[in-house]
């Protein structure tokens, strides 16, 4: 088993929990094949068997407590310094190690917001809490999503790496998928051709095998997150798609355009260059605005307002979402102050983390979608995909 991430990011918490000026990181998991808690993949990078608790202190403490099954795998990893295992219950080591530690706070694995912080089931909270009654910690707790929000959020070079990679094998298949279209072809061909590139390669998607990539051919095609159709392209249609490839489990996304052309428009109309025009332009508002520390509901604003003011709707999602494990990593969001995303627009966006720009809109020849992706620090974001800035043309 590879620890060299889980060894990057335990560092990483460390320095977090200083931070937000926190004692204790729990991870409180049960067996993990049904129920997995997302911080897993960051701290140990293996399932575990029985209940199990992994503690990170600002001091710099690893403590793994886990079922005696899984005592010898936990400690071959060498990731903490004391893993301790229990056969009956976990509770009584639990306990008394939270009592040694004596935190004035600890961050749970639950958020109200973030779903890669909210990895804790209502059971194994009952059970947490019945653990600790009688004691003066289950007053202490507070919601780990500070703590895992930003270790998903800002990647060390490791994950830099991998992700560079994804996005690089991502664009190869793009670039087979040029070559294929044409008028005739269907939007389940078009998948079915991008699903033979990614098994020749080795590789899986980012997302659902069925709906990655997703394809959209002319104005009659619905965009969004739906499975390509048996519908036909014709000359002078847009094709979208949206689509990536993970490597060494880091995930790539990014949106492509292209114009079918013909005789009668060998070029695209003119309504339809412009709002291309307008959305590259409205991704590059944001990007310029954004920058480690930016609120992400003001970087969203920024392109919105940009879009709306060229005459074009409100695209009717979040601007960006940060990008890793997962292709929704969790952390900040770069999105509007709507009820559906809670806090995650209010949260600053953290240094060394990757989120992806896009936005669309409509138009008479079919759906126009960008997306790109980029790495954020405190100067800036710069773009860390090719961007796509002018329509490909085919025929």
């Amino acid at each position: 088993m590879e620890t060299a991430i889980q060894r990057e990011k335990l560092e990483q918490a460390i320095g977090i929990l200083d931070e937000h000026d926190i004692d204790c990181w729990l991870t409180f998991a049960r067996e993990t094949s049904e129920t997995p808690d997302p911080a897993l993949k960051l701290i140990l990078g293996q399932d575990v068997t029985w209940q199990s608790a992994f503690l990170v202190t600002r001091a710099g403490r690893r403590i793994a407590i886990v079922g005696g099954p899984d005592g010898g795998s936990v400690r071959q990893l060498g990731l903490y310094e004391t893993v301790l295992t229990y056969d009956e219950g976990i509770m009584p080591l639990l306990r008394q190690t939270i009592r040694q530690l004596d935190p004035r706070s600890i961050a749970l694995n639950y958020s109200l917001g973030d779903v890669a912080s909210d990895g804790l089931t209502y059971g194994m909270y009952l059970q947490l809490m019945d653990g600790l009654k009688r004691t003066p910690y289950r007053q202490r707790l507070v919601s780990a999503a500070p703590i895992v929000g930003p270790l998903r959020s800002r990647k060390t070079a490791t994950e830099l790496a991998r992700m560079r990679r994804a996005i690089a094998l991502t664009e190869e298949i793009y670039a087979q998928v040029g070559a294929f279209l044409r008028p005739g072809r269907t939007e389940r061909e078009v998948a079915e051709h991008v699903h033979d590139e990614v098994k020749r390669r080795g590789l899986v998607t980012s997302w659902e095998w069925e709906l990655c990539p997703m394809v959209n051919a002319g104005a009659a095609s619905e965009a969004g997150h739906a499975g390509p159709s048996d519908l036909v392209m014709r000359e002078g249609d847009l094709v979208h798609l949206d689509f990536g490839v993970a490597y060494e489990g880091y995930r790539a996304d990014l949106q492509r355009m292209w114009y079918l052309r013909s005789e009668r428009d060998p070029e695209p109309p003119e309504g339809v260059r412009q709002a291309f025009h307008a959305c590259v332009t409205a991704i590059e508002t944001a990007r310029n605005v954004l920058h480690a520390g930016v609120p992400g509901w003001q970087v969203d604003a920024a392109a919105r307002a940009h879009l709306t003011g060229a005459g074009y709707p409100e695209y009717k999602h979040a601007l960006g979402h940060s990008v890793g494990l997962a292709t929704h990593d969790g952390g900040p969001l770069i999105g509007p102050r709507w009820p559906r995303y809670g806090e995650t627009p209010e949260r600053a966006i953290e240094p060394d983390s990757v989120y992806t720009l896009e936005l669309g809109t409509p138009t008479e020849r079919g759906y126009i979608g960008l997306e790109d992706e980029v790495l954020v620090t405190a100067g800036g974001a710069r773009f860390i995909s090719s961007v796509q800035r002018e329509l490909m043309l085919v025929g």
